[in-house]
């Protein structure tokens, strides 16, 4: 303090004392008086001539401290962790909010606003994925980099096991346990050149239903052997930043955890350049929609159904003696769906679930065949499941030959959301909108009641319709039902024996499972593609990617992958045990081989060693095989592409459609609905010459 400072503090204490009339207290000292702020050299206004009455100073408020990263984009909608896609990184952990009263304590709830728009149309929230209490265990795992990462080296579909290896750039890993698991790593063959390139983590078989995974990409480099580096915001999440974003910043302890998780696994921090955690649905959120509407059904149609019309009897139908009779009829079914014509939604009630609407009529075809007369004979039934866009009368109308080669009577109906019955005016609007797609499933679950109402129907009241009989014996014997579904029917067969305790059995023929994993590898998908790139519809091949992988939610409530996992001993009453025996065509342009290698991974199936092929991690066995398996065919087709592309239509239908006519595939296929057994009918290597 100055000296003219002490002066003037000196006159004002006296002039205190004699004003307080304190001078006759010389003995006792007082601090002086403390001017709040005037001494202060803090004091925005600091002044050292303030007086007593002076008390106006003003303290500067400290500057806040601001976050550490400001961040270029985010969105109260969208998970800012990739600023790319708003929905990226997929599964997003930004849609997945906690729910106690969910069974796996999560609940999906993906606005409206984080869906792609259409060129024709806004989107909203999908009212079947926020029912999910998590990603489905079928998802597609990608995100995407400012720069496209080398891959090379990387695990490819026929090198899976290095994806375990200690430094693979890539891990998927069940935050559960530790273990890391297979999978292999491609780049989007579809993408466009003014976005960024998908990189995916290919599962190679169903993930665990009501789980949690974390995924790490780590070490990339790009073509010129540069390191890529991660988002700006997942830098901040890995290296401890603060960034100006409320939904980064809430997700932050559950990086901490994933990063702890990834550590412990061998995966260095300071090394990774995209990573995040997601955790699947329940088996009950999955199917709540599909089990209710089939309990539901159950108790209406009673153990034997309700009733059924035979409208039209054909004798010697085709003409080649082959076929005693084909009936063509209806059957009385419970209807959860607002109109039988699509696009149509289900009903529901408050909460959300299917409500029963009415008894309607479904179309039915049933084939006799001329064996039985013949031989004076009965035959077991068997379900018929159709392709894709095609129908159950076409179906089971073609199956003389093969009927009466196996003496067995053919019946089915139509796998409503992808048959013949205007359902491929409904997947047109569903490409310009893809809200739509919510209805085509629905329908499909549907489908599944169908089946139900006509097998439980033509096994009971049913069952003894004078058409089943020849001269006063019953040619058709329901003691046991089994199904054969082709194509997109054996898609859909293990929901139907899963879902309907009738059928234990069936042969999926060039089928598979994950629809979203193999449709972009599909010849079916080209001519969709033409339209759903449209201006009109989703341009953005990044938006169009990423409505395909978020469909599989909607698709796993009749997926084959949902259900794969209990065939053995099924599931608290939601699923029934069944058997399943997978014939597959090499090279298939139309139904990927590598989506029938899912299935069998995620059902645990053995694998004939007649096969001509023995994808990784698939036990072999010399046979017979009992109970379930897999046998692969190959014709020597042309190659598929490598990678997410279709295949040249000139071979469409090639190696698809060529085991029809093959007798070590039929016969394998009709011994084993006879027998249970999966037997070696192709004398050792089930290889053959094709025509293409």
């Amino acid at each position: 303090m100055n000296e003219r400072a002490k002066a003037r503090i000196s006159i004002l204490l006296v002039t205190c004392m004699l004003l307080s009339g304190c001078a006759g207290d010389a003995d006792i000292e007082e601090e002086p008086e403390e001017i709040p702020g005037c001494m202060d050299e803090n004091a925005e206004n600091y002044n050292p001539d303030a007086t007593v009455s002076d008390r106006s100073c003003v303290y500067a408020e400290p500057e806040p401290e601001g976050p550490d990263v400001n961040l270029d984009s985010k969105s109260e909608f969208c998970d800012d962790v990739n600023p790319h896609h708003c929905m990226l990184p997929f599964p997003a952990p930004a849609f997945l909010v906690q729910d106690e009263a969910t069974t796996t304590g999560y609940r999906l709830d993906i606005p409206g606003e984080a869906i792609p728009d259409s060129g024709s149309v806004e989107s909203g929230e999908f009212h079947m994925l926020n029912r999910l209490d998590g990603y489905s265990p079928s998802t597609q795992i990608f995100t995407t980099f400012d720069v496209v990462p080398d891959i090379t080296g990387l695990a490819g579909h026929n090198s899976i096991g290095e994806s375990l290896s200690g430094d693979h750039e890539t891990v998927l890993i069940d935050l559960a346990t530790g273990e890391k698991l297979p999978h292999w790593v491609e780049l989007d063959q579809r993408s466009q050149d003014d976005e960024p390139t998908f990189v995916y983590v290919r599962t190679v078989r169903g993930l665990n239903h009501d789980a949690s995974y974390g995924v790490a990409y780590r070490n990339l480099v790009d073509s010129d052997g540069n390191a890529i580096e991660g988002s700006q915001a997942f830098v901040a999440l890995r290296d401890g930043l603060s960034t100006d974003s409320e939904q980064i910043e809430s997700q932050r302890n559950q990086y901490e955890g994933l990063f702890e998780a990834l550590g412990e696994a061998g995966v260095e921090r300071g090394e990774l350049q995209a990573a995040w955690f997601f955790h699947t649905a329940s088996t009950a959120s999955t199917l709540q929609d599909m089990v209710a509407m089939r309990d539901d059904a159950e108790q209406r149609l009673g153990e034997s159904g309700i009733g059924c019309n035979i409208t039209e009897v054909i004798e010697n139908y085709g003409e080649d003696n082959t076929t005693f009779r084909l009936l063509r009829g209806t059957v009385t079914t419970p209807q959860y769906m607002e109109s039988d014509s699509p696009p149509s939604t289900m009903r529901r009630d408050s909460s959300g679930a299917p409500e029963f609407i009415e008894f309607r009529e479904v179309v039915v075809t049933i084939l006799i065949p001329q064996v039985l007369v013949d031989e004076g004979s009965t035959g077991l039934m068997t379900v018929l499941g159709h392709g894709f866009m095609g129908s159950g009368d076409g179906m089971v109308a073609g199956s003389g030959n093969s009927a009466n080669m196996t003496g067995r009577v053919m019946i089915g109906t139509d796998w409503k959301g992808w048959s013949h019955d205007n359902d491929y005016d409904a997947l047109t609007y569903s490409l310009i909108n893809v809200e739509y797609f919510q209805h085509q499933q629905e329908r499909h679950m549907q489908s599944i009641i169908n089946n139900l109402a006509m097998i439980r129907t033509f096994t009971g009241v049913c069952s003894d319709i004078e058409w089943f009989h020849h001269e006063g014996s019953n040619l058709v014997d329901v003691s046991n039902v089994d199904y054969y579904g082709v194509s997109f029917g054996g898609l859909r067969g293990p929901a139907l024996m899963a879902m309907v305790p009738e059928v234990d059995r069936g042969v999926l023929w060039v089928g598979g499972s994950s629809f979203t994993h193999q449709i972009e590898r599909s010849t079916h998908y080209t001519s969709f593609d033409i339209l759903f790139s449209e201006v009109i519809a989703y341009p953005s091949r990044n938006d169009r990617g990423l409505m395909i992988a978020a469909m599989q939610s909607l698709w796993d409530s009749t997926d084959a992958e949902t259900f794969l996992p209990f065939h053995n001993e099924g599931l608290e009453g939601m699923v029934h045990p069944f058997e399943m025996l997978y014939i597959t065509s090499m090279n298939d342009f139309q139904v990927s081989t590598l989506s029938c290698d899912r299935a069998v991974r995620t059902a645990g199936l053995g694998n004939l060693e007649a096969s001509a092929w023995h994808p990784w991690g698939i036990e072999v066995d010399s046979g017979p095989l009992s109970g379930s398996g897999v046998a692969y065919f190959d014709g020597g087709f042309p190659a598929v592409p490598e990678g997410n592309l279709a295949g040249s239509l000139d071979y469409h239908g090639q190696a698809h459609g060529a085991l029809g006519g093959l007798p070590a595939a039929y016969n394998m296929a009709f011994d084993y609905l006879e027998s249970g057994l999966i037997s070696d009918t192709c004398d050792g290597s089930c290889t053959f010459v094709g025509t293409w």
